[in-house]
């Protein structure tokens, strides 16, 4: 279920009720009460694919989220009772009057007859005894977290991804968020002037398939790990194409805020899914899709993720519905005739690659000359083993000082650590991302996506993959040039040229040179603000500490002869205590 987290109401005789899934055999979501003092339990109404369960104080009426839209119904005879009522899946049984189409969320009962609810900037308040509604519009303004003043880096080598432009000696000049002179610039007048010789500078990473957006169900830290490693690894941007609204929307707000830092986030949203059995995901005509869509829009959704709806009609009814309200729209992509459809219907790309490897001239130019972004997920692509645990196998990565730093010890340690040794030609990535070379070279285009699948390292793996029939150049475009495209993004995105946001990493080493040097940075500026790559320390235009993070300590963690491992359970410097994991005493 999307729910994230079980909202309980108090309703007739002061019982406390929630929603609480069930499995099998009877599945669905029920409706459990206890009395206050947590005694006589008891369930009352069960519904196939319920979100939110709320009685009415009187226990006459049942209004319930499904599918992102809001229901109301009568409750069976008596109210609330002791004998279970089930909601089938005929619905023609069930006296449920929709309230909502275009979306809706969390309702409420104000009294016995006044239900509440909400959908975006959309305020809803209906009236079961006239059966109207009234609507109000919100807006709520919050200062974006933008930083004020100029500040110059410079002597460094610059990969502009502008037409290829290299620089091999060059200043940028920074101004509030945006890029204000490139190349040879003066300092004089600057207020902060950072030497970065020796050092190369390309755009800020765009992940296009990024799922970080997960760990914390719709709790969210100040100090969030899924977000602030993908900074610290040179991710500036990201797009989540399929994400629970209700974690993604306001995390990406609050990044904006200031609140969390981490890189800027974009998002589907939901995906819209056929058959999830909710009724109000069901496609059945123009007029749904077009609900479906504004639903998301009114979210906060930059592009629609279509989840292969199963028919042509549905998809070019979705493909119509994104256009008449101004989005992109991609799906999840399967074989390669369902991919060739989704073009020609009228998307701009698609995610994941194709089943079948490798790719013929024909199908090439077909979806070059469309204009097709292929977004092959590298990392979760080939037709065996999955491309992510080459690098596994590659090297160990559990005992990266970066990786450890950031990541908690339970979601680093359990999996990088079990490393599948194979043949490298067992894994098939060189053939994917030739057949998303042989789509750019017939004027198509490409797109980095890591999958969320290994937090701040797997963007770099895809990069260096696609490296492997890009060339380093081509590999470094398609991370951050072919990415603000698909986003829709490239006036302010993509690469370092007057005018556009101050997006950059600042690597050690050149990855012209050696493609494996962007992960390898001194610093990293999102819109101006530049942090530490390794802390993500600010360091301007505030000297300002990260905080606290999460370590796997190196001197509680021991490897014995016989190569397992053992963990000091006296110690408090981040190692796992008692099972549990703790943060540092310092920064």
């Amino acid at each position: 279920a999307r729910r994230q987290l079980p909202r309980p109401s108090v309703g007739p005789e002061g019982r406390v009720f929630w929603p609480e899934e069930r499995g099998a055999p009877t599945r669905g979501t029920a409706l459990i009460s206890v009395a206050a003092d947590g005694t006589d339990r008891q369930e009352h109404v069960t519904f196939p694919a319920a979100d939110e369960i709320i009685p009415s104080p009187d226990g006459a009426y049942v209004a319930f989220q499904e599918g992102d839209n809001v229901y109301v119904s009568p409750m069976a005879a008596g109210g609330i009772g002791r004998d279970p009522q089930r909601i089938e899946k005929r619905r023609a049984a069930f006296p449920a009057t929709a309230l909502t189409r275009d979306g809706g969320l969390f309702p409420r009962w104000r009294n016995a007859t006044t239900l509440e609810y909400s959908s975006g900037p959309a305020f809803y308040v209906h009236h079961l005894e006239t059966g109207k509604t009234d609507t109000t519009r919100l807006r709520l303004s919050v200062p974006r977290a933008l930083p004020t003043g100029t500040v110059a880096l410079t002597n460094a080598r610059i990969v502009t991804l502008d037409k290829r432009k290299v620089i091999e000696r060059g200043t940028i000049v920074v101004r509030g968020s945006r890029i204000a002179c490139v190349g040879q610039c003066s300092t004089t007048g600057v207020e902060r002037v950072v030497n970065v010789a020796g050092k190369t500078i390309i755009p800020g990473i765009i992940d296009m398939h990024s799922h970080h957006y997960r760990e914390w169900r719709g709790m969210r830290p100040r100090h969030d790990f899924e977000q602030a490693i993908y900074l610290a690894y040179g991710v500036t941007t990201t797009l989540d194409v399929s994400m629970y609204s209700q974690n993604m929307f306001p995390t990406a707000e609050l990044i904006e805020a200031g609140e969390i830092i981490g890189p800027r986030g974009f998002s589907t949203g939901d995906n819209i899914t056929a058959g999830d059995g909710a009724r109000a995901n069901e496609i059945n005509n123009p007029r749904d899709a077009l609900a479906m869509v504004r639903k998301m829009a009114d979210w906060g959704a930059t592009s629609i993720k279509q989840y292969a709806q199963p028919r042509r009609d549905q998809r070019q009814w979705m493909a119509e519905a994104s256009r008449t309200v101004g989005m992109n729209e991609t799906s999840e992509g399967g074989f390669f005739l369902e991919n060739l459809g989704f073009i020609m219907d009228g998307q701009t790309g698609w995610e994941h690659s194709f089943s079948e490897i490798p790719l013929y001239s024909d199908g090439a130019k077909f979806l070059g000359k469309a204009g097709a972004t292929y977004s092959p997920t590298l990392v979760v692509a080939g037709p065996g083993a999955w491309s992510i645990e080459y690098w596994f196998q590659e090297s160990e990565v559990w005992k990266d000082p970066k990786q450890r730093k950031w990541f908690p010890w339970r979601a680093l340690v359990p999996h990088a650590r079990v490393r599948a040794l194979r043949p490298v030609t067992d894994y098939s990535y060189p053939l994917t991302a030739q057949a998303m070379a042989d789509i750019i070279a017939e004027g198509g285009w490409g797109a980095l996506g890591s999958h969320g699948e290994h937090h701040g390292l797997a963007p770099h793996w895809e990069l260096w993959m696609g490296a492997s029939a890009l060339g380093n150049h081509g590999a470094l475009e398609v991370a951050s040039v072919h990415g603000a495209r698909f986003l829709g993004a490239d006036k302010d995105l993509g690469s370092i040229e007057v005018g556009k946001l101050a997006d950059l990493v600042i690597l050690n080493a050149n990855p012209l040179e050696n493609i494996r040097a962007t992960a390898d940075a001194q610093y990293v500026m999102k819109a101006g603000t530049l942090y530490d790559a390794m802390s993500l320390d600010q360091i301007w235009p505030k000297a300002v500490p990260f905080g606290p993070t999460y370590w796997v300590n190196e001197d509680a963690l021991q490897i014995n002869t016989k190569g397992t491992d053992t963990f000091d359970k006296d110690s408090r410097a981040g190692a796992p205590a008692g099972g549990r994991a703790v943060p540092p005493k310092k920064p």
